[in-house]
């Protein structure tokens, strides 16, 4: 809680001021006029401190969950805004602009996810790539490089590992079977029933992912009937 007359923040639910000792406000309406205040001069932090007062005070404080909302969004802090949002559109559906501030939120929360999650897949890259180098027989790094190129879409670089695997691991259903995906993603539905058809022979019913290849068997046998 933030005191006015020192200008201290104390624990959450204190009634005093643990710096000078003074009572702190109880009204919200004084919290959310100081916080808008702070957002309007660009202080987020102490906006959103002197908000989250307010409505610690009053939770059924639409303008100050709302905004609280707005100022966790302008400090990329999407995830926690949409929860404000959420509180808000519980309390009142016909919020003015509560759906356009849900949707800046979600976008938000897409973008700063979806850069992360880039960083990500050149982490994974790199890494499986480094060990590949480290040991070339190293069959998981082959299958697992393989993989991950197939997660990002780019199942013509998958190929190479995968064949690498294979011959690691020549009687191995689950690359067989992976190969077979390949295939299929790349349009050579031939070479893709070869390969799933040998899966199936490598295994047996015991196995969890037999029914995803009977299935992807079946899928190619209709696309290539003669085989």
């Amino acid at each position: 809680m933030h005191c006015f007359e020192c200008d201290a923040d104390s624990t959450a639910g204190s009634r005093t001021c643990e710096v000078c000792g003074k009572l702190l406000a109880t009204d919200p309406d004084r919290y959310f006029k100081a916080g808008m205040e702070a957002l309007a001069a660009g202080d987020l932090d102490r906006s959103i401190s002197l908000l989250q007062d307010c409505i610690a005070l009053n939770p059924d404080h639409v303008n100050g969950r709302y905004n609280l909302g707005l100022a966790l969004c302008l400090n990329n802090r999407y995830d926690e805004a949409t929860e404000q949002y959420l509180a808000v559109f519980e309390q009142d559906v016909g919020y003015p602009g509560i759906y356009t501030a849900l949707g800046q939120a979600a976008f938000g929360s897409y973008l700063a996810h979806l850069e992360q999650a880039e960083a990500q897949r050149k982490a994974m890259i790199q890494l499986f790539t480094k060990a590949v180098e480290a040991d070339p027989e190293d069959v998981d790094a082959h299958f697992s490089l393989a993989n991950a190129y197939i997660a990002i879409g780019t199942a013509d670089k998958a190929l190479p590992h995968l064949r690498c695997a294979l011959s690691l691991h020549p009687d191995s259903s689950a690359i067989h079977f992976t190969i077979a995906k390949t295939f299929k993603m790349l349009g050579k539905y031939e070479e893709a029933t070869i390969m799933a058809t040998r899966s199936m022979q490598l295994t047996g019913p015991d196995d969890p992912f037999w029914e995803d290849i009977r299935e992807l068997l079946s899928e190619l046998r209709e696309t290539v009937p003669s085989m």
